[in-house]
């Protein structure tokens, strides 16, 4: 049976008052107010863990990570500032996964939210979510082996929202519903690990957002909301600026990627050595005939091994390509 939305939660389709979220955004990928519009007193980043319970692991939360690197956890830190160290620590890793979930809360994590979030708002019953449009979801029920095909499940999110029209922000399309400021977890059918990826009351005083491919949830409010996030010890989060980098890269693992990427274009092969395990790269140059490739091999203190080809076109800056593709696989020690 397709989990539906918890009750009093329902499904429904963008206000047309709405518009002052995309009026207030900042362009697509630069800075917090990327995600959480501008115009709020204040704003904090909600660390997601490192790894959930449920798998029958602990969880662990970035401070631990931090303790174990002996690197501090700073407001602008990115999990692979503490994660990857520049030496490598004595004592094994706290966690075994490849990194903090993306584009979603922990659910206990998510509970905590509310309870604070019902607080700084004169309409906690009537909030809106938005739910990433590109979340498939499991159309077909599995069957054993010569059993004659099962018929596919319904769709937990009614036709009318599926085909539209949905809310549009920057690079995303979202699903929409309303509810109580704890709806901000209801089930969807999607994953029963799902939360909203984007939450704001009627009245306006405060908007979360998870970022689709972002570890961690922005809280854009008033300053007393934020004091509250930031105290509240059931949670992990950290104080942020509205022109903060989504993304940034530290400065000693720049300097390792730029040399890298020198010897893999000069040579043709390099091979990275961290602290959280190795990366070997090939770089095969296009010619006039054919386009060439960039292959990497990555394997991690962890036991987790991992491979890809990335074509590579004559007219490409093979720098660019080059510098892009062993970020990727150096990141991927540590965060997936």
């Amino acid at each position: 049976m397709v989990d539906e939305l918890l009750p009093p939660a329902t499904w429904t389709i963008p206000g047309e008052d709405w518009d002052w979220i995309t009026e207030r955004l900042e362009p697509f990928g630069e800075s917090v107010t990327s995600v959480v519009p501008a115009g709020f007193l204040a704003y904090a980043r909600i660390l997601h863990p490192a790894e959930e319970p449920g798998t029958g692991d602990r969880l662990v939360r970035w401070s631990e990570v931090a303790r174990w690197s002996g690197v501090a956890l700073r407001p602008d830190a990115q999990f692979h500032s503490i994660a990857l160290p520049g030496v490598r620590p004595e004592a094994p890793a706290p966690w075994r996964s490849q990194g903090p979930e993306q584009g979603r809360l922990y659910l206990p994590d998510a509970d905590v939210l509310a309870e604070v979030l019902r607080r700084h708002t004169s309409t906690p019953e009537e909030c809106f979510f938005g739910l990433w449009d590109g979340y498939g979801y499991p159309g077909v029920p599995l069957v054993a082996v010569g059993s004659p095909p099962a018929d596919p499940l319904p769709d937990p999110i009614p036709a009318g929202v599926r085909q539209g029209p949905l809310l549009h922000l920057p690079k995303r399309d979202y699903l929409c519903y309303a509810g109580p400021v704890e709806a901000i977890t209801a089930p969807t059918g999607l994953s029963p690990h799902q939360t909203a990826n984007l939450a704001w009351p009627a009245d306006r005083a405060w908007f979360v957002a998870s970022g689709i491919d972002l570890p961690w949830t922005y809280v854009g409010g008033s300053a007393a909301l934020v004091d509250a996030v930031l105290s509240d010890g059931r949670i992990e989060a950290l104080p942020a600026s509205p022109t903060d980098p989504l993304s940034r890269l530290e400065e000693r693992i720049d300097r390792l990627v730029e040399e890298a990427t020198a010897e893999l274009i000069d040579t043709g092969h390099v091979l990275i050595d961290t602290s959280r395990g190795t990366v070997e790269a090939w770089l095969e140059h296009p010619t006039r005939w054919h386009s060439g490739e960039i292959r990497t091999e990555r394997i991690g203190n962890n036991g987790v091994h991992g491979g890809s080809g990335t074509p590579l076109h004559r007219s490409e800056d093979p720098h660019r390509a080059a510098r892009f593709v062993l970020v990727h696989a150096v990141m991927g020690l540590v965060e997936g």
